[in-house]
This record gives structure tokens, C-alpha cells and sequence, in this order.
């Protein structure tokens, strides 16, 4: 079984075996590992508590490129774990999230967000949704064409999608192998942007643009992330016993993190 938080130990190395689409370059866990789902409604993770301010600070980062295709309406926010993103959404959209993990949904819901602790499948709305966002989401879904038509009868034509993920196809991925940080046991699907282009075109939507993401993070972060390259950590375990340098945010540009926005014709 994969771990299902992000304390990044040597479990995580544990993974289901993976193989590659030779037409579009997709990864995916075969067999396929099924109710994976129940699992993270019981998950608690106390670690990923501790990156909030680099998450907030990323998303305004990814808000200013969301603004550029749509500045108004409903945003839904598909795992939206303890609500760091939404709470700089609401500043610009009305926001709700859907969150498998009660410990999760409730956090969220005491920063006063509307938060549904349910399935896709399970969402109903009156009104439908002008943004949805996956920010390293897809990759989790046990079959990502069953979930996309499930936000595609939440949305209103003319709609974004909004995710991150990463690419598959990568060079970083390539020369990694197995170790590529993408690669763990709850990431069933590993995309490349062909998969992406082909999943979404198949179904409905087109795409806007697909560029790099822009993540932040604090030095400790990455230092701790890197823990499971061990030639690597050597070096940088310095900069965890040096609170100056550890506290000091950066914003990640790295290749084959995707950030990609589709409109549903």
C-alpha cells in the first residue's frame, strides 16, 4: 500500500508498476489498484501543515496566470486539502472545494470555506462552475476519463480547467527514472503534456495555453524533499541546520512541472 501523505521517507520509493503508452507517452499503475479513495478519506497529515505559507504564496503566483483567461464567477477547487488555494481564490471568485480527507475538509471549513467531503460523482450544483483547478490532482484519479466527465457536467460551456501536474516526457523524468518525485505510490497516472492535449480534445476542450509552473518553496522544504536522493542530501544538510537560509522562499521553475489551462467548448 503507498503512503498517502507527504513526509517524504523511504516508503515512498514503494510503488505500483507503472507502464508507458507508446502512442502518447502516458504513465499508468497496471494493474490498476481500485478504491484507492477510501484511503485518503482517512488520511491526517500533519507534515503537509507545515508548508501552508509557501502554498499560499504559490498560489498567488498561479492566480496572476488564471486572471489572464478568467477573472470572475464560480470556482471549485478538486482537492483542495486544507483550503490554502481557495483562500487566495475568494478574493477574486465565489469558491468551493470538494476534499475525500475529512481531517482535511474540516480544517478547511474552519477557515470558513464551503467545502464537499464527498466524490466527484457525488456533486450536484445549482448553479454550474466557471473554474475548476486540479493542482496535483489528476495524477491520483484511478481513471481520470471518468472524473473528467464528472467536472464537465459541473461546468458552464466556455469554462476553464486550471491544473498542475507532472510531465511524463519530461528530460527531468527521463534521467530520474524511478526517482523522479512524481513518482510515488498514490500517483497512479503520470501524464505528458500528449496525454493531456489527447485527454481533454476527447473531451470537450481546448487547449489555452501550457506553460511551467511557478512553485514556491522554503529552502527546508527542499532540502527535505531532496532526502530521498541521498548523494544530494550530503550536500544541503547544512542548509536544514541553518535557520536564515532554511526560512528563504524560492519560486521553482523546474522542467516538466505543467501548468496547463483547457476551455470546455
Amino acid at each position: 500500500m503507498p503512503c498517502f501523505d507527504y513526509d517524504f521517507r523511504p516508503a515512498h520509493t514503494n510503488t505500483y508498476r507503472i507502464v508507458k503508452c507508446l502512442d502518447c507517452g502516458h504513465g499508468y499503475s497496471s494493474p490498476r489498484p481500485e478504491r484507492l479513495w477510501e484511503h485518503y478519506q482517512a488520511t491526517e497529515d500533519m507534515v503537509y501543515l507545515r508548508n501552508q505559507s509557501q502554498r499560499v504564496a504559490t498560489a498567488r503566483k498561479v492566480m496572476q496566470r488564471l486572471l489572464r483567461s478568467i477573472s470572475k464567477g464560480r470556482l471549485l477547487d478538486v482537492g483542495c486539502a486544507t483550503g490554502d488555494f481557495l483562500t487566495i481564490a475568494q478574493e477574486h471568485f465565489r469558491v468551493e472545494g470538494v476534499e475525500l480527507s475529512k481531517w482535511s475538509a474540516d480544517i478547511a471549513r474552519s477557515r470558513g470555506l464551503v467545502i464537499h467531503n464527498c466524490e466527484l460523482a457525488n456533486l450536484e450544483t445549482s448553479e454550474p462552475y466557471d473554474v475548476v483547478t486540479l493542482w496535483g490532482v489528476i495524477e491520483h484519479f484511478e481513471d481520470p476519463v471518468i472524473e473528467i466527465k464528472n467536472i464537465a457536467r459541473l461546468m458552464r460551456s466556455g469554462g476553464i480547467i486550471c491544473l498542475w501536474t507532472g510531465d511524463f516526457e519530461s528530460y527531468l523524468s527521463k534521467f530520474l527514472g524511478k526517482k523522479w518525485w512524481w513518482v510515488q505510490g498514490q500517483h497512479i497516472n503520470l501524464f505528458s503534456k500528449r496525454s493531456l492535449r489527447k485527454l481533454f480534445s476527447d473531451h470537450g476542450y481546448e487547449v489555452v495555453e501550457m506553460r511551467i509552473y511557478p512553485y514556491v518553496m522554503t529552502i527546508e522544504s527542499i532540502s527535505r524533499s531532496l532526502g530521498r536522493y541521498p548523494f544530494i542530501t550530503k550536500m544541503t544538510k547544512f542548509l536544514l541546520t541553518t535557520k536564515l537560509l532554511a526560512d528563504k522562499k524560492i519560486t521553482l521553475k523546474l522542467p516538466g512541472e505543467i501548468f496547463a489551462i483547457f476551455r470546455k467548448r
